[in-house]
């Protein structure tokens, strides 16, 4: 083959080059420390409407644009709650102000009969002045539970007021679309450097 021949097909061809490279740059290789839910469709899973602490009502779609960590427990939680909320914080702590101000953490009351709101905003704020804390009626948590996959229960009953809840101690992770993307098992928050690298990879 001629050399100008050779020439032309290689220019002829670098479009399409330049398109695969492009391609191969871009694609995003990143792999989360979280476990990474696929096939997910959150708009019809995930979405709910509940009492913040300050009395307002909150949606999940009034988060679109953040980060949002959602975790269940309890005020009166002796362990696992406390912990968790404390991981947050760190993580929300390690984060930039511009990052942090696309980040909301939220806590969802599984003990809506003692978690008053009062009680609510003592606990949450606590940990951080941004986190929320979020309750309903029975049926609304138990309602927004199942769309979570959450279990929790009443234990160690002494009383009415005196009893110990069980749940499933999972963070969920939902990047600013509003599509749940991460889990978080029980414990796995504590790795505070890796969990803000799967944060600022869904704020992307």
């Amino acid at each position: 083959m001629p050399r100008r021949a050779i020439w032309i097909a290689l220019i002829a061809g670098l479009p399409l080059l330049l398109a695969v490279v492009a391609f191969l740059l871009s694609k995003d290789t990143y792999q989360p420390y979280g476990t990474r839910l696929l096939n997910v469709r959150p708009a019809e899973a995930n979405q709910f409407t509940l009492t913040a602490h300050d009395g307002s009502s909150k949606s999940l779609s009034d988060f679109r644009g953040k980060v949002v960590l959602i975790f269940f427990g309890f005020v009166n939680c002796p362990d696992v709650c406390p912990t968790t909320l404390l991981e947050l914080s760190k993580v929300y702590k390690a984060l930039t102000p511009a990052e942090q101000a696309r980040v909301q953490v939220l806590l969802i009351s599984v003990d809506p009969e003692r978690d008053n709101l009062e009680k609510l905003r003592d606990y949450v704020t606590f940990f951080s002045p941004s986190f929320i804390g979020l309750t309903g009626t029975p049926e609304q948590i138990a309602e927004v539970a199942k769309r979570y996959g959450v279990f929790y229960q009443k234990s160690q009953i002494k009383s009415p007021t005196e009893y110990n809840v069980d749940h499933t101690a999972t963070v969920f992770a939902l990047d600013p679309k509003g599509q749940l993307r991460l889990i978080y098992g029980s414990g796995k928050a504590a790795e505070t450097e890796r969990v803000v690298q799967d944060v600022r990879w869904l704020l992307r």
